[in-house]
Parts: C-alpha cells; sequence; structure tokens
C-alpha cells in the first residue's frame, strides 16, 4: 500500500517536470493563493472551473493556505493513526498486521518506541491517499477552509462547505486506499484471491477488511473534526 502511495505522487511529480519543460510554466501568485504553475494558453472568457482541468488539480493546485497541506499531511499520518493505536490497546483488540516492528526489538532498537516507525510508515500511506483527495476535491481552495463570510446567524450550517469538501475528499481518499489494499494483497499471494478458496485466504481477507474499515473510520473521524477546527478560526464571532 505505501509503495503506490509512493507510486503514485511520484508519477504526478514526473508528469509536473514533464509539463514544467514543454510550456514553460510562470509562478506566481494571486490574492495571497498561490499555483505551482500556471498555462499561458488561458481563455479569459471562461471562468477558473472551466479553464481548470481535472490534471490541474493534482499538477496545478490552487493552495490559499501553504502550511495547510503540511498540516493535513501531520493529522492523516500521526493523530489518526496515534488515536487508533490507542483505541487498540483500550479494548484488548488484535493488533493490525501493518503495527509489528520493522526490526526484532533485541537486535536493533530497545522494545520501547519499536511500534514507532511502523506507524509513521503507515500514516505515510494514509496520509498520501488524503492529500490526494484533499487536490482532487480543491480542499486546499479559500472557500474549503474559511466560513469568514458566512452568517454567524446560520449556525452549524456555517460548515456545511467545509464538511462537503472534507466528504468529497475522504470519497477519493478511500478508492485510493481500497485500491492500493487490493494491490497489497495480490503482490502478497502473487494472484488474485477472493473469498471462499480457502480458510487461510478468507482469514487474510477478513483481516484486511477490518484494518481498511478502521483506517477510514479513525481517519475520517480525525480530519472532519480538523477541518471544522481550522475553519472556525476563521468565524466571525
Amino acid at each position: 500500500m505505501l509503495l503506490f502511495s509512493l507510486g503514485f505522487c511520484s508519477i504526478c511529480r514526473v508528469k509536473a517536470a514533464f509539463q514544467h519543460s514543454i510550456v514553460r510554466p510562470r509562478f506566481h501568485q494571486i490574492n495571497s493563493s498561490s499555483r505551482l504553475f500556471d498555462s499561458p494558453n488561458v481563455d479569459p472568457n471562461f471562468t477558473d472551473e472551466e479553464n481548470d482541468a481535472v490534471s490541474d488539480r493534482f499538477l496545478s493546485p490552487k493552495i490559499d493556505d501553504i502550511g495547510l497541506p503540511l498540516a493535513d499531511a501531520l493529522v492523516a499520518q500521526v493523530v489518526a493513526p496515534s488515536f487508533q493505536i490507542l483505541w487498540i490497546s483500550l479494548a484488548r483488540a488484535p493488533r493490525p498486521t501493518w503495527l509489528s516492528p520493522i526490526f526484532a526489538a533485541d537486535q536493533l532498537f530497545p522494545k520501547r518506541g519499536s511500534l514507532l516507525a511502523p506507524t509513521l510508515v503507515h500514516g505515510a500511506g494514509l496520509a498520501s491517499c488524503w492529500i490526494a483527495g484533499a487536490l482532487a476535491s480543491r480542499n486546499y481552495e479559500k472557500e474549503a477552509f474559511d466560513i469568514s463570510e458566512t452568517d454567524p446567524d446560520d449556525g452549524i450550517f456555517r460548515y456545511s462547505v467545509v464538511v462537503s469538501r472534507t466528504l468529497q475528499a475522504g470519497a477519493f481518499a478511500t478508492g485510493l486506499l481500497i485500491l492500493s489494499t487490493q494491490i497489497d494483497l495480490f503482490a502478497e499471494f502473487g494472484r488474485y484471491v477472493q473469498p471462499g478458496e480457502s480458510d487461510e485466504i478468507d482469514f487474510r481477507l477478513l483481516t484486511a477488511i477490518v484494518e481498511l474499515i478502521n483506517d477510514i473510520f479513525f481517519e475520517a473521524v480525525t480530519l472532519i473534526g480538523w477541518r471544522v477546527y481550522r475553519a472556525s478560526l476563521t468565524a466571525k464571532r
């Protein structure tokens, strides 16, 4: 799963570099927002939504808060998996397959802290899926996290756009996570497997489904909470 996520990000970077060499993009900043590069072939008669192709959301994203992608990555990589581990410990539930020491505890690292590395590795894959989903749903544009222009009398409905954009990003990230899980299972068994083939395969598929549900749930709760809190900082009192 991690290899697929990293490979996805690498492909995006290669495409960006290829387009950079052909179009000769120009770095610029407009209204405190930044784009990685801009194509000169933009029709001024069209709106931004019409000019922006789907690929531009990944290759030339509009980012109105430069620090927000980093904050999102930290929440998705560190905070959400940590809450999941805490819940597993309190519930005395079985450890997920990804939560095992990378090295033997008696060889290189002491036992204390030996689960930190696998948590960060697994979290990096989750963060990669979320960042891709956030770019796809334009979650770094101002209207996705800024509610300063909404009516304070609307109450919790002021956050409707924030929650909606977050759910859109989560749906995209969930699709990537499911796809990467299937690739991980294919790499593990060397072929496509399905339930009913054997007890071992059934147990492995059930374990993968449970871990997938846990990842989606804790990432969703944590990121929605973080995004709502981030939007509340811009609210007019």
